[in-house]
């Protein structure tokens, strides 16, 4: 007569798998969840050391924001670089580019295997994020 312990065990091996499998697979594409369409930028423009107003306006393939310096704006996320342009009283128009860089929950997916979910990410424009805060040195104003 044989007696079996752990009659269940593949069973449980199966579930064990398909739970962690849910796990990888929700984790994936977190940026997608997490991040908004929208991000708010705090933009300053130096100046002798000094931040001084400025008209700006931003700028990537999901549309245009004018704003005063220093101060906030609102974009909508995108893969590309945000073009910022901002003139003050005393010098001319002067444009930056803020880069699209990976957010923590891109890098998330990264490291958890999330291939997958960072491709997602990328596709919904969600997975890479500008800096919060810009800081334009304009050496050509007096």
């Amino acid at each position: 007569m044989t007696i079996q312990l752990f009659p269940h065990r593949p069973v449980t091996r199966g579930v064990i798998a398909a739970t962690l499998g849910l796990a990888i697979g929700g984790l994936s594409g977190c940026a997608s969840l997490l991040n908004d369409d929208t991000q708010e930028l705090h933009v300053r423009v130096i100046c002798s050391g000094k931040a001084v107003v400025a008209y700006c306006r931003a700028e990537n393939s999901k549309g245009t924001w004018t704003f005063n310096s220093p101060g906030k704006v609102v974009v909508a996320g995108d893969n590309r670089g945000l073009d910022i342009t901002c003139k003050t009283q005393f010098s001319q128009p002067l444009t930056v580019t803020a880069p699209a860089l990976p957010s923590w929950e891109m890098a998330g997916n990264i490291l958890t295997g999330g291939l997958i979910g960072s491709a997602v990410d990328l596709y919904n424009k969600k997975g890479l994020r500008y800096p919060d805060n810009i800081d334009i040195s304009h050496s050509l104003c007096k």
